[in-house]
């Protein structure tokens, strides 16, 4: 399974990483991107060579461009997929409670949450419908 991550906080990222890996989901293999213009351009990437990511895991607040100030890119980058016809499930993984129906789920993370386990869940859901 190949998996974007979008999220600027490198510990979070980390924390991401390590639920993922340890939630009994195989091999997964999770590129990260630190704001929304590289993101876009990985996914752009991918799909040029036939390699879609398999799934998009974001943060709500993070930079539209390498050095800017934290804005609601999550928002943008949910838009940007559904304009561009990109069928790639999207994991909104935020520390602030959102509701967004048009995506796969929305994850609220918290240091001393469960955030792990309805993750992998909604992943595990993914992949038994694939």
């Amino acid at each position: 399974m190949y998996i974007l991550n979008l999220e600027d906080d490198v510990c979070k990222h980390h924390k991401i990483c390590t639920a993922l890996k340890n939630g009994g989901l195989g091999i997964v293999t999770i590129d990260r991107a630190k704001n929304l213009e590289d993101g876009i351009e990985l996914i752009k990437t991918k799909n040029q060579q036939n390699q879609p990511y398999d799934l998009i895991i974001t943060d709500m607040w993070y930079p539209e461009k390498d050095g800017g100030e934290e804005i609601k890119s999550g928002e943008k980058l949910i838009q940007t997929v559904k304009d561009n016809g990109w069928n790639i499930p999207i994991i909104l993984c935020s520390s602030v409670s959102y509701r967004i129906p048009e995506i796969l789920g929305v994850v609220h993370y918290s240091e001393n949450g469960k955030w792990e386990t309805s993750m992998t869940s909604l992943i595990k859901n993914l992949e038994n419908n694939h």
